[in-house]
């Protein structure tokens, strides 16, 4: 039995920190060090099977190693025990972590995640050993992950908090999202060095439940023209669970952004998964990004939207490079340098997909919705009257204006010649600029000077690339592009546009939409100074494809641009305007079942006599047709 003087000696230590053996041994390292080292020291280095982790760290009784047990509301009401060298451990559920007493702090405010203030002004604060320096873990501040709560203040509060470090030291912080679905929206970024960050888009995944406001949205404050640098979001999703109000509200949308990087990051529409049309709403849209860098990132489902518009409107932008990335579904995918009197400096993406339509379906289902005309006049902010209405339908997405005035839309109704889209269209379309029907992977706008595709992928659209541009230098190398209508359409000026080393298909075994499949379509030229170079690229037709003869570029206007073609397939055909001329000699190859000069149906070769012969239809030997 204890004597009363031991019993008292005992009191007063479970008094102190209930295991004092470990809390003195942590205390003799000092206040100053026990942030950084004491969490190294407390959890163990494994959990035995069958227990919980609650029995690992604490055991079977109230605590051990020295850690106690206790809960936000008893740090705050001063149930627990303020000790200098005492560690906390936090059970809140999804809040745990270890804490210590800072009595020398005595003005930092309660966050409700990494400073909690007693009701007598004691700061308990998290250690960080355990953690990188300015990681901040949203289920600390109180997100629940559970897609009930809504976890926009948690959020928030996590993302304040990094930024408080910009202010003080010029860093900013890292907020991390544990595996859950977030219910959240209006969130903001306006301070610089902020990176959000998950565990894999599969597993965190912040959900949207806003019919407008924005997931997330990243500038300087309102007003400030200033840039905002070093944003990082990578390895979660952002998903879209509501039908988005008509008008441009993408979910994610920046302003200046620069020197930032989005990494394994889906962007996905909901809706469609679950048998639906597809909500409205888009996925990200940037203005005035310079030096952004998109990896391994996927953008789904944005059936009556854009999945990415990056517009221009100043000087020295662009510089944008998308690596390995996915749209899938997106009724528009890309769109680069829209906007006035910038440059949208170059585009690389390297290994894209774009599906638009799966497969021969987008023929066989009638899934080819292009229709292309001009504006007569605009009734209303968002009405256009239109000089050939045909094929044009409700509920498709289109390119309305021209040069500067470019603009994604959706139809909501057509009456006679007159469309009216979801939005107000500014600057107002003017008579004779383009309305362009259709999906469009991938717009090179106005304002974009160079755009290059290497080893890409089209697959059931419209448009594979819209070039509405006037400075564009535009390369398309090794690109497959299979049941896509028109792979390019030039609807402006394009100084360089080269299609080289590709694949170009479309099947239609019933015969459906031949005049629909072209590898270059050129509805509009301002000028004869372009240049279009086709260079070993196969071009399949016949049997049960679409017929590409005479098909590999289409000029719908006056103009003449300039045309090479270098065509592995045997009769490649030019058919439109063009003027060539030629400083020194042009030699045309000789034989009749070899390269020769064909001109419409007539065919122009040399014999083996070396005589010029020319015959009305496809020669069937060396002597067939007519001497010259």
């Amino acid at each position: 039995m204890m004597d009363n003087g031991s019993n008292n000696k005992a009191s007063a230590e479970k008094a102190e920190g209930r295991h004092v053996s470990r809390r003195k041994a942590l205390a003799a390292l000092g206040a100053g060090t026990i942030a950084a080292a004491g969490a190294a020291m407390l959890l163990p280095k494994g959990i035995v099977f069958g227990e919980t982790v609650s029995e690992s760290v604490y055991g079977e009784g109230d605590g051990c190693c020295g850690a106690i047990p206790v809960t936000i509301a008893e740090l705050r009401s001063d149930s627990a025990t303020a000790v200098v060298g005492t560690v906390y451990y936090v059970t809140d559920a999804g809040r745990e972590g270890e804490l210590y007493y800072d009595p020398a702090d005595t003005g930092t405010v309660d966050d409700n995640g990494t400073v909690f203030v007693s009701v007598s002004g004691k700061r308990f604060k998290r250690s960080t050993g355990r953690f990188p320096a300015n990681l901040y873990n949203v289920r600390w501040f109180g997100a629940k992950g559970d897609n009930t709560a809504d976890d926009s203040a948690a959020f928030q509060a996590a993302i304040d908090k990094a930024q408080q470090n910009y202010a003080v030291d010029k860093t900013g912080g890292t907020v991390y999202v544990p595996p859950g679905k977030y219910k959240v929206s209006g969130l903001t970024v306006r301070e610089p060095y902020i990176t959000i960050k998950g565990d894999g888009y599969g597993a965190s995944i912040l959900m949207n439940h806003s019919t407008s406001a924005a997931v997330l949205d990243i500038q300087r404050e309102t007003g400030v023209t200033s840039s905002m640098n070093s944003f990082e979001l990578r390895d979660l999703m952002i998903k879209n669970n509501v039908n988005r109000l008509a008008g441009d509200y993408p979910l994610v949308s920046a302003r200046q952004l620069v020197s930032s990087r989005f990494t394994n990051v889906v962007f996905r529409n909901s809706n469609a998964f679950e048998g639906g049309n597809g909500y409205n709403g888009s996925g990200l849209k940037i203005l005035n990004g310079f030096e952004l860098t998109f990896t391994n990132c996927a953008f789904s489902h944005f059936l009556k939207g854009y999945a990415v518009d990056l517009p221009s409107q100043s000087l020295n932008v662009g510089n944008v490079h998308f690596l390995d990335c996915l749209w899938m579904y997106c009724a528009h995918g890309l769109l680069i340098g829209r906007g006035t009197s910038s440059m949208h400096n170059s585009t690389l993406l390297s290994n894209p997909k774009f599906v638009g339509w799966q497969g021969g379906n987008y023929v066989k289902e009638g899934k080819v919705k292009y229709a292309q005309t001009t504006v007569v006049s605009t009734p209303a902010a968002n009405q256009v009257t239109l000089a050939d209405p045909t094929r044009f339908e409700s509920g498709q997405v289109v390119l309305v204006g021209s040069e500067s005035r470019l603009a994604p839309a959706l139809i909501t109704a057509v009456s006679g010649s007159t469309i009216t889209l979801d939005r107000s269209v500014s600057p107002a379309p003017a008579a004779g600029d383009t309305v362009l029907q259709g999906t469009v992977a991938v717009l090179s706008g106005w304002c974009a000077q160079e755009v290059k595709l290497n080893i890409g992928h089209f697959e059931g659209y419209d448009v594979g690339l819209l070039a509405s541009n006037h400075l564009g230098l535009i390369t398309l190398d090794g690109v497959h592009a299979g049941n896509s209508s028109n792979i390019v359409v030039i609807d402006d000026e394009v100084k360089s546009l080269t299609l080289q080393n590709s694949r170009v298909f479309a099947t239609d075994t019933a015969g459906l939409w031949p005049n629909w499949f072209t590898a270059i379509r050129i509805t509009k030229l301002d000028s004869n100074d372009n240049m279009i170079m086709l260079d070993n690229n196969i071009i399949e037709g016949g049997g049960a494809y679409v017929s590409y003869a005479g098909r590999e570029i289409v000029n719908q206007t006056n103009f003449e641009p300039k045309v090479r073609i270098r065509d592995r397939r045997n009769g490649a055909v030019y058919s439109g305007a063009f003027d060539q001329s030629f400083s020194g000699n042009v030699t045309i190859g000789g034989t009749w079942n070899g390269p020769h000069l064909i001109m419409g149906t007539y065919h122009l070769w040399i014999d083996a006599t070396g005589a010029l012969r020319t015959k009305n239809g496809v020669p069937t030997g060396d002597l067939d047709g007519n001497p010259v």
